[in-house]
């Protein structure tokens, strides 16, 4: 094993981070030549090496990409295309329903195995594959994660280390979500005509992300928190602070002086300074086929000085060196991809598929989940987005109106499902299964089913304590989602939040250009049918209480009434994803099955850190998106107190971000000396 050499770096640079204004966002299009003169770049543009290489530019990648390159030199890596040419579509919010890129070349067009449970169905997992990933197409609410849900993740971690556990409670979290934000209140017409209720202080203010709300609003809209409140459920005055639980209003990454979407792309890089920039590279068409290792690992682990990447199995790969650090941002199912081709996770399945072993990581892939959502569907009596958006008449086509996204949601717990009595009995149903946890897992698939899954079944445990124990009586366990964008109806989703199941996913190749096999295991613990189930009802009376603005319920229809009717409606074709996959990464402790430690870093690995929502330990009673700028938030931060560097085959630590002053360098530097330590 070779020694690893210590060295301590100096930096005269401070630690605050580059502040961004939403408010100097001029047009798309002035962005995006900034963007194509200042950041991205085609390979001939490329550096030997970098301090970071970022291998994903979705949300997080981006996010990272602009805080790291303050001080350092970043390429960020994407497989998918700029985006450029179909700009409008992203950058008009109601593209996502009525011009949508999902199912095109900027989609990774995912695909489930066949589910045993949805009657042998295969899912679709839309992802984004642009500049922007998932920002550039989703739906663009904006749901944080309530505080026993944060607080909850930091307890899970505090054996690892205390003092970075404390980045993913609720206090720290929160003021990362809110360092991404800039919000603005919605309209006096729009407020009032939807009911709105909202808490400024919940969000943040000069931060890269506009938050705010469409420029029109439905009077639909209007009559949902009073609909909720027929139904007994409350309505949330203060969405986004902490508690989830109730119905609301929310909203959305909308900028409101353009009415433009606000995603990742515009908001952190097309308005970086010129100081920033320079040091940032963005290398789009490109997709990272692995990272590559030094042949010994060092104490600290296997130390990454290569990555590989490619536009396709049929071009040479194409190397870059790392001076510092990998950060994988390739999303839940990207990075754990990236990984596994990188030699790091079930030793069975990467010596089945051929792969060199680096680091034996059972938990890479494991404990993968995603939110299902069902519609009930009626007749409309009132006016709808979609009636408008068809007439094609001139406001059909004015900015204010393209704006308009969902926004009126709720969440509700498992009383107002079950009732009382109902949701004890459900309870003590889903204690009485932790008993025999591992026998009542779905068998792994081949190669799996040779896999010592002790260290996954750990993991299962503790997050179903969680689920059962912490979560069950007082959070959220089901969203509704009211839907308007369809001409002549109304749907009201439901969709289950804690899912007790988990999934998996898992290479076949070692071409790191065939698609994952990716089996999230919907319905597999009896729990989430019966949860559905009982949204669906809800649903049902949330449609009674909107009176006669609906006519009559298409889907399911009459003849979908008793408890088995509506299971089989559900598996049969009305469960679908909700598009929230996250979890194949977890942040838990390696005997529990995790992948990366309370720093990111990848178990086993000096330098390779995940910074995305497949390092999230459970799914969210959320959207994830605010979760995930939060996180990549947290991971500037703690990436900027500490990284490794990689020179002469050695390793060492590197403290950037600091302001010393002429007297605390050369304390640093006196101190360096007597400690024996190399000052660099």
């Amino acid at each position: 094993m070779r020694k690893t050499t210590k060295k301590l770096l100096l930096a005269s640079t401070t630690f605050a981070f580059v502040g961004f204004s939403s408010a100097a966002v001029t047009s798309f299009d002035d962005h995006s030549r900034r963007l194509r003169a200042r950041e991205i770049i085609d390979e001939n543009g490329l550096l030997s090496e970098y301090d970071y290489v970022i291998a994903g530019g979705g949300l997080a990648g981006l996010v990272l990409g602009a805080r790291l390159s303050h001080n350092s030199t970043v390429l960020v890596i994407e497989a998918g295309l700029s985006g450029d040419a179909v700009a409008d579509r992203i950058n008009t919010p109601d593209g996502a329903y009525y011009s949508s890129i999902v199912g095109t070349e900027y989609d990774w067009k995912h695909v489930t195995v066949p589910q045993a449970n949805l009657s042998d169905r295969t899912i679709a997992w839309p992802k984004g594959k642009i500049l922007g990933g998932s920002t550039a197409m989703n739906a663009m609410y904006l749901v944080r994660p309530g505080q026993v849900e944060m607080d909850a993740w930091q307890r899970l971690i505090t054996s690892d280390d205390s003092d970075a556990a404390t980045r993913w409670g609720w206090n720290e979290m929160y003021a990362a979500m809110k360092r991404s934000e800039n919000f603005t209140a919605p309209l006096d017409d729009v407020a009032r005509v939807g009911n709105i209720q909202w808490d400024a202080s919940t969000h943040g203010t000069g931060g890269p992300m506009s938050i705010s709300y469409p420029g029109i609003m439905m009077s639909m809209v209007g009559n949902w928190t009073t609909a909720l409140n027929a139904i007994g459920i409350p309505t949330l005055s203060s969405p986004n602070g902490g508690t989830t639980l109730g119905g609301f209003v929310t909203p959305s990454s909308i900028n409101p002086t353009n009415w433009t979407r606000s995603y990742s792309r515009p908001a952190y890089i097309s308005s970086l300074p010129p100081e920033s920039s320079n040091n940032l590279h963005i290398l789009p068409d490109s997709t990272v086929t692995r990272v590559r290792f030094q042949e010994q690992p060092t104490v600290d682990g296997w130390v990454a000085n290569f990555v590989d990447f490619g536009r396709d199995a049929n071009e040479m790969r194409k190397t870059v060196g790392v001076r510092r650090e990998v950060i994988l941002t390739a999303g839940s199912v990207g990075s754990a991809k990236i990984l596994m081709h990188s030699g790091f996770g079930p030793s069975e399945i990467l010596e089945d598929v051929g792969v060199q072993l680096f680091e034996d990581l059972p938990g890479v892939g494991q404990h993968l989940q995603d939110h299902l959502s069902a519609a009930v569907v009626w007749q409309a009596q009132v006016e709808t987005t979609g009636d408008i958006q068809s007439s094609d008449s001139d406001f059909s086509q004015s900015p204010e109106f393209r704006s308009y996204v969902n926004d009126a949601v709720a969440y509700v717990n498992i009383t107002t499902l079950f009732g009382s009595d109902g949701a004890r009995g459900f309870k003590e149903q889903i204690l009485s299964s932790l008993s025999s946890l591992a026998s009542s897992l779905p068998p792994l698939p081949s190669p799996f089913s040779s896999t010592d899954s002790s260290t996954i079944i750990e993991g299962y445990k503790v997050a179903y304590d969680l689920l059962a124990n912490q979560f069950y009586d007082n959070e959220p366990q089901v969203e509704l989602v009211l839907g308007l964008m369809s001409p002549g109806v109304v749907q009201i989703q439901a969709a289950p939040q804690h899912p007790f199941s988990r999934g998996r996913l898992w290479i076949n190749s070692t071409n790191p250009f065939d698609p994952v096999l990716i089996d999230p295991g919907y319905y597999s613990h009896f729990a989430d049918i019966i949860m559905h189930r009982q949204g669906i009802k809800l649903v049902r009376q949330l449609g009674a209480a909107l009176g006669n603005t609906l006519g009559m319920e298409t889907t399911p229809g009459s003849g979908v009434q008793t408890d088995e009717e509506i299971e089989g409606w559900l598996r049969g074709g009305a469960a679908n994803s909700q598009y929230h996959y996250a979890c194949s990464c977890v942040m838990l402790p390696r005997v529990q099955g995790g992948c990366v430690d309370s720093k990111l870093r990848v178990y086993g690995a000096a330098n390779v850190r995940v910074a995305d929502s497949s390092v999230f330990p459970y799914i969210f009673a959320a959207h994830l998106a605010s979760a995930t700028y939060g996180l990549a938030e947290q991971a500037a931060v703690i990436i900027q107190q500490g990284s490794y560097t990689v020179t002469n085959g050695a390793i060492r630590r590197v403290v950037v971000g600091f302001d010393w002053g002429p007297m605390g360098l050369w304390l640093v530097v006196l101190v360096g000396f007597w400690l024996g330590l190399e000052v660099v």
